[in-house]
């Protein structure tokens, strides 16, 4: 959080917070921010201080003397020694070629340069503790987080409406983006923070990503209500003549139903091909075409449903984190919500 070597090195436009000159000499104290959460103190003529060279406890102990204004009770706050407050204060003191605090009585009175100091300090302080707290607190209830998503339409249809509504009791505030990536993108984004969860059929990253299946989909056949298809039994030879939608969010080859029926030498009688499963159900809705879909997504649209006269392997999904994300616990909550919502749905 505090400024480190690398991020000193790769600032070259810091911009300045306050410029100061002490007790008339010619020396300039300025305060620089490097980025939100870390600066770097300038003293004399453009010789920078190096917060990778000093010991960060010290702007803490420097903070304590100066709302305190009295060594002793420094080191109570503190719960060290007092002579360890007065060995940080030393080296403070040398590397800012300042006294920073003189005493006054039984009180540490802050120059003019300390007085420069403590804002930014302070900001600095609050930023490196919220930072801190932010990676060992989650509060759902009060969290505006934006969790980030990669999947297709179908699994985003399937999961959505229950996570949405058990996230608005639980998490009101919290946000899900939902964005469709190359699968070869996938575990970049992830490793980034680009993305918190991606979910998917098929096996996604090199090691880097952990998984939980999520969802098993268990295909069947659909038709409209009324379909001339009627209660007669499907065979495998009315399923291949009855004109289809097939979906498939590649431009070329075979789909999953084609796969399957590849297996046993038949093809299907694809008279429409979409990317999509929503508009095929609105197809298969107003006109006579089939469509082989999941059964958890045909739950949802007021369609005869019929199992398919063939074997076809349950598509499974699985979600996806980056090993970044194993312990943050804003992550760790929500992909409990997640697997919660798939399971729930699953016994239902």
């Amino acid at each position: 959080m505090l400024g480190s070597a690398s991020v000193l090195h790769a600032v070259t436009a810091p911009v300045p917070i306050g410029r100061h000159q002490r007790d008339g000499s010619s020396r300039i104290i300025e305060v620089l921010f490097l980025n939100e959460s870390s600066f770097v103190v300038v003293i004399g003529l453009g010789a920078a201080v190096n917060l990778a060279q000093i010991d960060l406890n010290q702007f803490l102990v420097f903070e304590v003397i100066y709302t305190e204004g009295n060594l002793t009770r420094a080191s109570e706050i503190l719960h060290v020694t007092q002579p360890a407050v007065s060995n940080a204060l030393a080296r403070l003191r040398q590397t800012f070629d300042d006294p920073l605090f003189v005493r006054s009585g039984r009180s540490m009175v802050p120059t003019l340069a300390a007085q420069n100091l403590i804002g930014p300090v302070r900001d600095a302080l609050r930023r490196l503790q919220a930072g801190i707290e932010a990676q060992t607190r989650f509060d759902p209830a009060t969290t505006e987080r934006a969790f980030h998503f990669a999947m297709r339409d179908l699994t985003a249809s399937l999961l959505f409406p229950h996570l949405m509504r058990r996230l608005r009791e639980r998490a009101p505030h919290a946000r899900l983006q939902c964005h469709e990536l190359e699968r070869r993108e996938v575990e970049a984004a992830l490793a980034a923070g680009k993305l918190d969860f991606a979910v998917d059929s098929v096996p996604l990253g090199r090691g880097r990503l952990n998984s939980v299946q999520l969802l098993r989909g268990e295909y069947v056949l659909v038709v409209r209500r009324g379909h001339p298809l009627g209660r007669r039994a499907l065979t495998l030879e009315r399923y291949l003549a009855l004109p289809q939608v097939t979906v498939s969010g590649r431009e070329h080859g075979r789909s999953y139903i084609d796969l399957a029926l590849g297996r046993i030498g038949a093809q299907a009688n694809t008279v429409l091909r979409v990317q999509h499963y929503q508009p095929a159900f609105h197809v298969v809705l107003g006109s006579d075409l089939a469509l082989s879909a999941p059964r958890s997504l045909a739950a949802w649209y007021d369609v005869e449903v019929k199992g398919l006269p063939f074997e076809v392997p349950p598509q499974d999904s699985r979600l996806y984190w980056h090993l970044n994300a194993e312990h943050d616990p804003a992550n760790v909550w929500m992909r409990g919500q997640i697997v919660d919502t798939c399971s729930t749905r699953a016994h239902r």
